[in-house]
């Protein structure tokens, strides 16, 4: 196989990643009269696909939460203490999918295992912005965390989109 020929394998695969990616994390600050706000992070599913798979696992998780377990989101725990949810950091190979809470949902374990892996990754991401500008991060239809500038977890969060 020839330089070219491996570029062009190389290219079609990256484009083949960046269609399957099933979340976004988005970022927002809004501007008035005293300034600017601070930033605002979203972490959401990006394809309808991908929201139907959200909406039912969220479901599971928020009724592991309400029962008193723990959700694994790869590199991060989400759990309730003392009536107040909480999100601390959890498994040093986030990237492993043992890292992650999985749900019984009528989809393949391959598929389920790339869909979290994404989520955990983009978490990840998304918290270390946040770490660094200070705001807000929210994992729509979970959490909301809010974290000041160079604040060291765990941080207190907010249920997203549920009453626990």
């Amino acid at each position: 196989m020839g330089p070219m020929t491996r570029w062009l394998v190389l290219a079609l695969a990256l484009c083949g990643l960046v269609l399957a990616q099933d979340w976004r994390l988005s970022q927002s600050q809004s501007f008035t009269a005293q300034g600017a706000s601070a930033w605002r992070y979203t972490l959401s599913p990006r394809t309808k696909e991908a929201q139907e798979l959200w909406r039912r696992l969220s479901e599971q998780y928020r009724d592991h939460l309400r029962a008193g377990y723990r959700v694994d989101l790869g590199g991060w725990r989400v759990y309730f203490r003392g009536g107040v949810l909480w999100l601390a950091p959890h498994c040093p190979k986030a990237d492993n999918p043992a890292c992650f809470t999985f749900g019984a949902l009528p989809v393949e374990k391959a598929r389920q295992d790339r869909f979290l892996l994404e989520l955990g990754a983009l978490l990840e991401e998304g918290l270390g912005r946040v770490r660094a500008t200070g705001g807000s991060l929210t994992l729509s239809r979970l959490f909301r965390v809010e974290v000041a500038r160079g604040a060291s977890p765990p941080y207190r969060a907010a249920p997203s989109g549920w009453r626990p």
